[in-house]
């Protein structure tokens, strides 16, 4: 085998065969596929053991040690020198692999991105839309089939290649992370001076049906994430591209008034905002998410409607 795909898995037996359904449609044939289920408590192993494929399948069952330490499982049990890391809620298109298998045939000492964004033709809700424009949007100002910048970088570990011996020199994924290990493992190798590329072209579709109420949580646990990467490794993220700047005045009023669980109804179940055009209406969305997940966030612990 030429490629090892890893796969994390926590209950994810609704939307892994998607997955690995694309996965048989590749046009490149050199792969073997690892799925790691960490302490998964649905039916993903028996559904996994009653499925045939066209690929090696590797199928391991761990105790619960979150996507860093379910990634890591994988690469220890990988027979490839190249490692391509999935999530189990993306779909690949059929040149996806034979895309970062070429990339890294003619690029030495590179972790290679593809983009991780929505398909249009199976969104649920006008959110799930403006997520969809969010995500081209963001990945469009990124820098393209170069070395992305280190103030200005992106990686994400559901759609990206590396070689075995890169992984093994970065020690993998940092398992004492829950959140935005994907993001570390990228400053980790900026700093030992191994370049990340992008390349919008390799297409991972990214089957995330979100609402309000689920973005926003994500966002929150995001925010988290960075906090508790500042607090582990201070001078590494003294920096953080990703941070939000404080709201004064005007601005914090209105992050103020969107704030609030009535207004995740209004866009999960009532949603009149649908009346305005879709500029007005995704600039209120995005005041709603930005209000409630950063500047006042909701406390879903108090709030398990």
């Amino acid at each position: 085998m030429q490629v090892s795909v890893i796969i994390p898995t926590y209950n994810g037996a609704k939307k892994i065969l998607n997955l690995l359904h694309s996965l048989e449609k590749q046009t490149f044939k050199e792969f073997e596929v690892i799925v790691v289920i960490d302490g998964s408590t649905d039916e993903t192993k028996t559904i996994l053991a009653e499925k045939q494929f066209n690929f090696p399948l590797k199928v391991i069952y761990q105790a619960n040690k979150g996507r860093a330490g379910a990634r890591n499982t994988g690469v220890k049990n990988a027979s490839a020198d190249w490692l391509v890391f999935v999530d189990d809620d993306m779909r690949l298109e059929p040149n996806t692999l034979q895309k970062h298998w070429e990339f890294h045939q003619n690029v030495e000492k590179a972790i290679l991105v593809g983009s991780q964004i929505e398909d249009w033709k199976v969104l649920q809700s006008d959110l799930q839309k403006y997520k969809a424009i969010l995500s081209r949007k963001w990945m469009n100002q990124l820098v393209r089939n170069l070395p992305m910048p280190a103030d200005n970088f992106f990686l994400t570990s559901s759609n990206c290649s590396l070689s075995k011996f890169l992984f093994e020199q970065l020690h993998g994924f940092d398992e004492k992370l829950t959140d935005a290990e994907d993001y570390d493992l990228g400053k980790r190798a900026i700093e030992q001076g191994i370049s990340i590329y992008f390349n919008p072209e390799i297409i991972a579709w990214h089957d995330d049906f979100i609402t309000c109420r689920s973005y926003i949580r994500r966002q929150q646990q995001y925010q988290k994430a960075h906090q508790r990467l500042k607090e582990l490794y201070p001078e590494r993220y003294a920096y953080n591209q990703y941070a939000y700047k404080p709201a004064r005045g005007i601005k914090r009023l209105i992050y103020r008034f969107f704030a609030g669980w009535f207004w995740v109804k209004v866009v999960d179940k009532y949603n009149f905002l649908m009346i305005l055009p879709r500029k007005i209406r995704y600039k209120i969305y995005d005041i709603i998410i930005t209000a409630n997940a950063v500047y006042f966030p909701l406390d879903f612990q108090e709030n398990k409607r």
